[in-house]
Formats: C-alpha cells, structure tokens, sequence
C-alpha cells in the first residue's frame, strides 16, 4: 500500500469522527510526515491528539512519526493507546509489531504479527516482519515460509529482493539448501533497480562480489554499517568461519551502527546465540 493510499484512508477514516480543526492538524502533520519534515509532523500530531484524543488515525500517526525520529518506544506505547481504540486495526498492529522488532522484543512482535496473519491478510509489510520477527527468534523454517509471502506481496523488485535476501538465510538454515541454491541460482538484479545492501548481500553469496566490495558500502552511514556488516558477518557463520562473523557482528553494533536497525537487531541476536 502507498504512502499516498494510506494517508487517504486515514484523513477519510478522521473525518467522519473528528471537529475540523483537530483534522486539520492531522492533515498537516500528514503533509510534513511526507516531506519528511519528522518533527513538524510529530508536532502537528500532538495538536490534533490534544483537540481529540479518540481519534486513532491521530495516535497512529503520531506512532509511526516517533519510530522515524528513532523514538521506538515511545512509538509503541502510542500504537497501543491507537489499539485501545480500535483494537482490531491490522495496520496497526503491523507497524507496533514492527517496532517491537526495532527494539528486540520478539515476543509482543510476534504476538501482533501472527494475530494478523490469522486473518489471511495479503500485505508485503506483514509478512516481511513477520518472517523477519521468526528468523531472529531462531525459528527458521517458519521464516522461510513466512518469506514466501513476502516476496509475492512485494510491491516492487527492490522490496522482493530484499525478501529474497533474508529469505536466502532462512532457507540454508533451516536445513533447506536445494531451494536456497535454486533462490541463488535464480538470482539476477534488476536493472531498474539502483545497489543496495540487500543486492549486494546475495551477490556476495553467489560470488559475483568480494567481501571488500561489499564491506566498502558500510562506510555510507550507520543503517548500512549494521545492514552490511551483519550479511558480511552471515556469509562467514555460514561458512564456518565463527571468528570472523563474531568480527562482523560486532561492527554492526558498534557506533555510529543505527541500533534499530534490523542488521544490528540480528547481530545482536547472533552474538547471543555464540554466548550458548
């Protein structure tokens, strides 16, 4: 689903409940959340919450705008004052699974996810967490399923390579190496598409780039120091080579690593199963 749909059924939901100036902080806040203007966003959200506080577009909105500024729990806890008020909201529970996620809480995550995907919902956002949520819990024939749904679901092909990219991982560690092989045989990037960690992560599995190459991406900025380094780190565990992953593992924690970042949430998760 567009940025662009969503922000209509929200603004269409709003209206029918919500006095007009309380709507029209909303659709500022929506205005400045898509130009990325996070904190005029957050701003504009607490006005339309302060003149309507049982609205719960504007405590969803308010959620997703936090979990931008990196302010996750935050972020949670106004998901789940949305969910008091409409508490069967998939959307919702998507996005506060999600962040759940980013804050290495795999239990309430998964929980939110899978209570949606009881309702047979098609969406990309869905399954690509709730498989994600799955291979960080160590549960990866689960994850290799659930990634199935985020491939089909993908709206694009930079999305469904980046399903495919973990997908790959959940595949060669649950034991299922002939689809993982097939997934990587069959892997070809698109042209339309521009580079990404994800891109490079199973480039670096069929051996069209060196680990050099790869690694160089993770001086762009901390979310790519934790992304790359992370599939650097499983191209080593894979191979059997503990020390050198643990390396990787490390530098994708290590500043100015985004932390809640999936690739430093899955390191984190890696370096404490090395503990056991």
């Amino acid at each position: 689903m567009t940025l662009v749909l969503v922000v209509a059924l929200l603004l269409q939901t709003a209206q029918s409940t919500s006095p007009p100036a309380a709507m029209q902080a909303y659709a500022e806040g929506q205005t400045a959340f898509e130009k990325q203007d996070n904190a005029g966003a957050l701003a504009a959200f607490d006005r339309a919450i302060a003149l309507d506080a049982q609205n719960a577009d504007f405590h969803h909105a308010r959620c997703r705008t936090l979990a931008r500024l990196q302010r996750h729990e935050e972020g949670i806890a106004s998901c789940s004052t949305a969910l008091q008020l409409r508490p069967d909201s998939a959307p919702i529970l998507i996005d506060r699974g999600h962040y759940y996620i980013n804050v290495r809480k795999l239990d309430p995550a998964l929980a939110d996810l899978t209570r949606v995907a009881a309702t047979k919902l098609e969406d990309y956002g869905l399954y690509y967490h709730l498989a994600l949520a799955h291979y960080l819990n160590g549960e990866f024939a689960k994850a290799a399923d659930a990634y199935v749904g985020c491939v089909r679901n993908a709206p694009n092909a930079e999305n469904r390579m980046s399903c495919q990219a973990w997908q790959y991982l959940a595949l060669v560690r649950a034991g299922r190496r002939d689809e993982a092989k097939a997934l990587l045989d069959g892997f070809t990037p698109d042209p339309a598409t521009a580079a990404s960690a994800y891109i490079d992560r199973l480039l670096l599995f069929k051996g069209v780039k060196t680990e050099e190459q790869v690694a160089a991406a993770m001086a762009k900025d901390g979310l790519q120091q934790a992304t790359v380094g992370y599939g650097i780190g499983m191209w080593h565990l894979l191979d059997g080579r503990e020390q050198r992953a643990r390396e990787y593992f490390e530098k994708a924690l290590a500043p100015p690593a985004q932390l809640t970042g999936f690739g430093a949430v899955a390191s984190y998760f890696e370096l404490e199963r090395m503990k056991k």
